[in-house]
């Protein structure tokens, strides 16, 4: 059992049971509903259950569970209603109660109620008290004239409670000081003129931040866990105790006790399914496991359990000694060779051992002789071991890690703890074993990126043992591609056996002379698939698949002879003007101008018809009916009116044009003069293939969206300072992972890639901005780790073309960044990663108003005004801080992206 005489000196006495129920009520109670709160006090003071309705990540649970612990607000039926509003009588019962100060008939008695405050008989005495002890304003709340709503029922404005909670924490004379202090907030002019300086105060103090778009919304109704919050924040504020609640150091956490030490004194509570922990600069909700011992914490409960649990400083607090190490001996006695005699301590089932790096060992792998160091807890008269760290010495130990390289020459293995992510080398002998699903390897066998476990004794390695091999390849004749795209069937190459295996998701395709491979591009056949290298990875699933070799033959730009439609047999005359009968059957791909269906391409196969075939043997793979060539302009000759293109696929095509329509993205009116060598086209033909129909530039450009029209599938856009429009009905729409998306999931203000046909759309993709703080640069493995506004880390690839922009300087190093640049990245139009580094400023803080940041000027005429991101990101350290909460000569740093800041830094 706890005893108060264990108490701190700083601990809080608890609020008496009569005080917990004042949250039951919701707004409008009546007298009924009030001996109801009543009732609710003899069965639920003295627990502070979980609320089904507030669940974990509610951004009020911390003050909601705490006022809770403490015994001043409670739930009803399991629920805590977070969101209902809050009456003006209830926020006075809160008042009153917060501040400890009991409200029987006699309180207040000395005060009359005006007649026109109305409230339920419950709140009769807070109501004097609050009046005898000026949380109300008697004169003004007399005023009150609403026939309506009685003065008790009325629900409590922002303005008003915090008005209320200000004078309760005895601030009303910096109140009256600030009434004439703008607050920043863009409804200022809205805030009463009389509660001008009670807000200030409120938000100087931090009991109060603004609500979206910069606004404090001071008619705005005051929901019960905004309530729970002001007043949460506003006991750093006074100096009332609460007799359940203690402070002190964990001695240890297990098995649902935690026990602490107050005053040097051990008292033990018990922690259950409902108790909640927290840390005291956070509200993120945290677990049993996070309350680490030796550091300071507050336990708020009663009858020695633990309703909620709160880390004030997670400092450990222990002391370092270093020694040698002798030897164990039963009972847990640890011997240390001490100048030629021995030093005896104690360890106990918590004291933890650990290798240099950090991970956990077994104390019975410790080699004698080694030097190791000792952390001790500082703060009981035992002084109990918390650690045993071995410095230097021979390493015996078990783990599992990532290989990260082997040395043939020197015989070492490089492997990544998984445990503490720290890198170990060590030597192999002839005798260790080194094996991958019980076959035996050779250590050169060995890959990077191996999952591995590792024996190892006196600093040699015994065993090591693979769990997940690297990506390995095999070759194979592919016989079958499931119609769903999830596995593939093959034959390994020596073998008649078939294998199937998973796909990956998005598995990479390499055929030569196609550009953006599908599945359907792969050739499976029980004789004459295609010849392929197939990537496996650790899972056993397929991640690549190239083709090595086609038995198939290609026929481009043969002529049609002459088709049976009833036979499917077609006859084409090669460019030896030779026959050869090809069989179309339900596996053939079509193509043409007129659509892919059999239908559509039939039509097209009169005699004299220009064909592309691909077969086997007399079977048609694919047939394509000649209508556009896609490649690039090599030769224009003006004499003759012929233009050359070297296609795709390497083919050289010189086609003849009169008048042909030309279409450029970047010039709405164009002529085949605007064409220039090199140029990227698409060159359509004439319905009977015999000159150039239209020729279309292809070209790529990055976009800021303006503004959207899903209903017309239209994308109004802006590059360099010009303001454009095209359509997407006839484009894919990708986001930054190639998933599809739609005109309605584009925002103003974000990046896209378009590519263009012509003046037509064929491609877009959202372009990610990632905004943040640098926290690792990885050149050599192509990646750069940035710490976004809310609080993420992000891994961002760079692989390829890298500019790194510093103040207009462009750079392609990577090492130039720093871990406290700012930095914006995106990928630029042809893959280049663009890492544009944020300009800063550090200045004195002076006010904030109507959107706009204002710092104390260096020189008289140095501009001190910023405009401010919707966004804004203000913190110091860890901790989110609004704008609001920034007082005036605070030491800040401000970061700017394109002239707006988008965080502040308080120092």
């Amino acid at each position: 059992m706890v005893s108060n005489r264990n108490k701190q000196y700083h601990s809080k006495k608890v609020v008496s049971a009569v005080m917990a129920g004042l949250m039951v009520l919701g707004a409008g109670a009546t007298t009924a509903a009030a001996a109801g709160e009543q009732s609710a006090v003899s069965t639920s003071a003295s627990t502070s259950s979980l609320f089904t309705d507030v669940k974990s990540g509610y951004w009020g649970e911390k003050y909601i569970y705490q006022l809770a612990a403490q015994g001043i607000v409670v739930g009803s039926n399991g629920k805590f209603k977070p969101n209902d509003p809050v009456s003006q009588q209830e926020a006075v019962t809160m008042a009153i109660r917060f501040l400890n100060q009991k409200a029987g008939d006699s309180a207040g008695s000395t005060t009359t109620l005006p007649t026109n405050m109305k409230v339920s008989n419950y709140a009769v005495p807070y109501v004097k008290l609050a009046l005898q002890q000026s949380l109300l304003d008697k004169k003004k709340e007399s005023g009150y004239s609403d026939t309506k709503v009685t003065w008790g029922a009325k629900q409590a404005s922002r303005e008003w409670v915090l008005e209320v909670l200000v004078r309760a924490i005895g601030r009303t004379a910096d109140a009256n000081a600030a009434m004439n202090k703008s607050t920043g907030f863009a409804d200022n002019a809205k805030i009463s003129a009389d509660r001008l300086g009670y807000i200030n105060v409120a938000v100087d103090l931090g009991l109060v931040t603004g609500v979206s778009g910069n606004r404090f919304d001071p008619q705005g109704a005051v929901t019960r866990a905004q309530l729970a919050t002001f007043l949460s924040r506003a006991q750093a504020h006074i100096e009332t105790n609460y007799d359940n609640q203690y402070e002190g150091y964990v001695s240890s956490v297990d098995n649902g006790k935690l026990e602490i030490y107050i005053d040097g004194k051990p008292s033990v509570f018990t922690l259950d399914g409902s108790t909640t922990y927290f840390e005291k600069s956070s509200t993120k909700r945290l677990s049993n496991s996070d309350i680490k011992p030796y550091t300071k914490v507050i336990v708020i409960g009663k009858d020695s359990r633990a309703a909620y649990v709160e880390i004030t400083d997670p400092t450990q607090m222990v002391e370092s000694l270093e020694r040698t190490y002798a030897r164990l001996s039963p009972n847990n006695v640890i011997w240390f060779d001490s100048n030629n005699t021995f030093e005896e301590l104690t360890y106990d089932a918590n004291t933890v051992f650990l290798d240099q790096n950090g991970v956990k060992i077994d104390p019975n792998t410790m080699a004698s002789g080694s030097i190791v160091t000792v952390e001790r807890e500082t703060f009981s008269p035992q002084k109990r071991i918390v650690s045993i760290r071995v410095k230097n010495g021979l390493v015996n130990k078990t783990a599992s890690g990532i290989v990260q390289s082997v040395d043939t020459v020197n015989k070492t293995i490089s492997f990544k703890d998984t445990t503490s992510n720290v890198v170990d080398t060590f030597k192999w002998d002839d005798s260790t074993l080194i094996q991958y699903q019980n076959q035996l390897l050779n250590a050169s066998e060995l890959k990077a990126g191996s999952v591995v476990s590792i024996t190892v004794k006196n600093s040699v390695l015994q065993k090591v043992e693979v769990s997940q091999s690297v990506d390995r390849t095999i070759t194979a004749m592919l016989y079958n591609v499931e119609s769903n795209g999830r596995t593939i069937t093959y034959k390994r190459s020596n073998s008649s056996q078939l294998e199937t295996k998973f796909l990956v998701e998005k598995p990479e395709l390499v055929i030569s002379g196609i550009a953006q491979p599908v599945l359907g591009d792969l050739l499976a056949d029980a004789t004459s698939g295609d010849q392929v290298e197939l990537t496996i990875n650790g899972e056993e699933k397929i991640t690549k698949i190239q083709v090595l070799n086609r038995q198939m033959e290609r026929m481009d730009g043969v002529t049609v002879v002459s088709y049976d439609a009833k036979k499917r047999w077609l006859m084409v005359s090669d460019d030896k003007s030779l026959p050869k009968v090809i069989i179309l059957d339900d596996k053939t791909k079509l193509d043409s101008s007129a659509g892919s269906s059999l239908a559509s391409v039939e039509a097209l196969l009169g005699a004299g018809r220009k064909v592309n075939v691909t077969h086997i043997g007399n079977r048609a793979l694919t047939l394509e009916v000649v209508y556009k060539h896609d490649g690039k302009v090599t030769n224009i000759n003006t004499s003759t009116k012929t233009i050359t293109i070297m296609t795709d696929d390497g083919q050289s095509i010189s086609i003849p044009y009169n008048s042909p329509k030309v279409e450029l993205y970047s010039k709405p009116v164009a002529s085949i003069s605007d064409i220039k060598i090199g140029d990227e086209v698409q060159a359509q033909l004439s319905s009977n293939q015999d000159s150039l129909f239209s020729l279309k530039t292809k070209s790529a450009l990055q976009f800021e969206v303006v503004s959207t029209e899903p209903a017309l599938s239209r994308i109004r856009v802006k590059n360099e300072g010009v303001t454009s429009e095209f359509y997407t009905d006839k484009a894919v729409l990708t986001d930054e992972n190639g998933q599809a998306i739609r005109v309605n999931d584009l925002r103003a203000g974000t990046l896209i890639n378009v590519n263009f046909v012509g003046t037509t759309a064929s491609s877009v993709q959202y372009v990610k901005l990632t905004l943040g703080q640098i926290v690792e640069v990885d050149a050599a493995g192509g990646a750069i780790t940035v710490k976004a506004f809310n609080g993420a880390n992000e891994k961002v690839s760079t692989a390829g073309k890298v500019k790194v922009i510093r103040g207009g300087v462009v750079s392609t190093n990577l090492n130039s960044l720093t871990g406290n640049d700012r930095v914006e990245v995106r990928k630029d139009i042809d893959g280049t990663t663009i890492v544009k580094v944020l300009d800063s400023l550090s200045r004195s803080y002076w006010r904030y108003d109507n959107g706009d940041v204002y710092v104390k000027r260096s020189y008289t005429t140095e501009n001190n005004r910023f405009p401010a991101s919707s966004n804004l990101y203000v913190h110091e350290k860890d901790q989110n801080l609004s704008v609001q909460s920034l007082k005036e000569n605070d030491n800040i740093v401000l970061y700017f992206n394109n002239g707006t800041v988008v965080e502040i830094v308080k120092q």
